[in-house]
């Protein structure tokens, strides 16, 4: 086994981690809240009130769970892992214009988090990827 690694090619891994669509979510909670909600009015009608109690704090768990996921970046280097974390509504992406430019992301909240990244990816590539991105994320919250 070689000790250099150095010579491979670096790799991209651009994963969506949701099987489902936002609209397939939202329905699939939808049902999930009317089996409960009809199963909990089943107990309370029978004077069983303990039931829609959890049933409500089910709902609200699970409500919980479901929030808005986080755009994360991982830059890797040396063996030494950076993490990014970006709220979906507050990053802005920039698509690069020159080939030398490279893909920035732009935390707009007040951390204000910025990371460039694309460094070993070809000029095409890294506009393909921010392109993805943008289409991934939400529009940005507009200032109020």
């Amino acid at each position: 086994m070689p000790r250099d690694h150095s010579r491979e090619q670096p790799q991209w891994l651009l994963a969506r981690h949701s099987a489902l669509t936002a609209r397939q979510l939202l329905r699939a909670y939808g049902l999930l809240c009317l089996f409960s909600l009809a199963v909990a009015a089943a107990f309370a009608l029978r004077g069983i009130w303990t039931i829609p109690v959890f049933s409500f704090a089910e709902l609200g768990l699970v409500a919980i769970a479901l929030r808005d996921g986080e755009l994360i970046i991982e830059q890797v280097s040396a063996g030494h892992c950076r993490r990014h974390h970006f709220s979906p509504w507050r990053t802005r992406i920039d698509v690069p214009q020159w080939p030398r430019q490279l893909i920035h992301i732009n935390d707009t909240g007040a951390g204000g988090a910025q990371v460039d990244v694309g460094v070993y990816a070809t000029p095409e590539r890294r506009r393909q990827v921010a392109q993805e991105l943008l289409a991934l994320l939400p529009p940005p919250l507009s200032p109020p």
